[in-house]
């Protein structure tokens, strides 16, 4: 009986010492900056625009652009507009990552949470990268015509509740 309980707690142990905290970054900057000038911080309350890239558990997201775009020809939004944003995902892990819309939510300025938008031919981002590879896709909502809306970022695989938030402004 002490050996089970012994191994229980060195197995809970052992699984709880390999559970790091989420960290999150702002590395637009840092690519334009010297390694010199790096430092560790924690960005995980900033808000962030387009354009802007961030680290998170070692995957690089960048909104690359948001616009609003035609509906598809049988299938009408069932709101204003259809809302596209492109991204570009870089895994820069040893190992793989796992990327999915479903890790993303939109919103409006009163917190109202947005539908993803399914009528397109070409599905939203989804995918398993290998360590150091990447891949750019898009993300789409059917959402009312705004001025500013809020895209939060939450990896379905993070031992914590941390997350990532851009404001997107419609070119």
């Amino acid at each position: 009986m002490k050996k089970w309980l012994f191994a229980t707690v060195a197995t809970s142990a052992l699984l709880l010492a390999g559970c790091a905290e989420t960290s999150v970054e702002d590395v637009t900057k840092d690519e334009k900056s010297s390694a010199s000038d790096k430092k560790e911080k924690d960005d995980s309350n900033k808000v962030y625009g387009v354009g802007d890239t961030v680290k998170i558990d070692g995957v690089k997201i960048t909104i690359e652009n948001a616009e609003f775009t035609p509906p598809a020809e049988y299938g009408a939004p069932e709101k204003d507009e259809v809302l596209t944003l492109a991204l570009k995902v870089v895994n820069t892990n040893k190992e793989s990552a796992f990327i999915d819309s479903t890790d993303f939510k939109l919103y409006d300025k009163n917190g109202e949470q947005f539908d993803s938008y399914f009528s397109y031919d070409e599905m939203e981002i989804s995918a398993d990268l290998n360590a150091g590879k990447n891949k750019s896709g898009k993300l789409y909502y059917d959402v009312t015509k705004e001025s500013a809306y809020e895209l939060i970022y939450q990896p379905a695989f993070s031992w914590d509740d941390k997350e990532v938030k851009w404001k997107i402004k419609v070119n």
